[in-house]
């Protein structure tokens, strides 16, 4: 009888004692790819599309003309959905694979222009406007190239 007594305290002294914190882990943070990255030979994964209404192929786009007010690309993501000329200085550009981006700030959570047809050269300083239709692709304002004319640099 006192051994099983003396078993129960040492079980109630045991259960009394805290038990230590513990320790912190090491989480990483999630990583973030701003573009859709295509390799070459891996086609089976469509592109994501916004819903839009098709257009055909040989109708060009409207082309932002002298009289059309073109909006700066810090109000891009105020005018999803809308095809209108967006202006802006261009931070940098870079070119994925078969994909050109257009970046007007260092952020890569603005708006910007992408193109998996065409390239420009030297475009990193200047004044450009971009016509087309705004979309998001991953909560991020864009307009999707398709012709060169929609890209031109400033009037002066």
């Amino acid at each position: 009888m006192r051994r099983l007594i003396l078993l129960l305290a040492l079980l109630l002294a045991a259960c009394s004692i805290p038990a230590p914190a513990p320790l912190p882990t090491y989480t990483p943070l999630p990583t973030y790819t701003p573009y859709p990255t295509l390799s070459e030979g891996r086609r089976d994964t469509p592109i994501p599309q916004t819903a839009s209404v098709p257009t055909p192929k040989n109708t060009p786009l409207p082309i932002a003309t002298a009289a059309a007010k073109c909006i700066a690309w810090i109000e891009a993501a105020s005018h999803i959905g809308e095809t209108t000329c967006v202006r802006g200085v261009v931070y940098s550009t870079n070119k994925s694979g078969s994909t050109f981006f257009i970046d007007f700030d260092n952020t890569r959570a603005s708006f910007y222009a992408v193109s998996f047809r065409h390239s420009w050269d030297d475009l990193r300083g200047k004044c450009v406007e971009i016509t087309g239709k705004i979309s998001l692709y991953r909560e991020r304002a864009q307009i999707v190239v398709e012709n060169r004319e929609q890209v031109r640099e400033c009037a002066k």
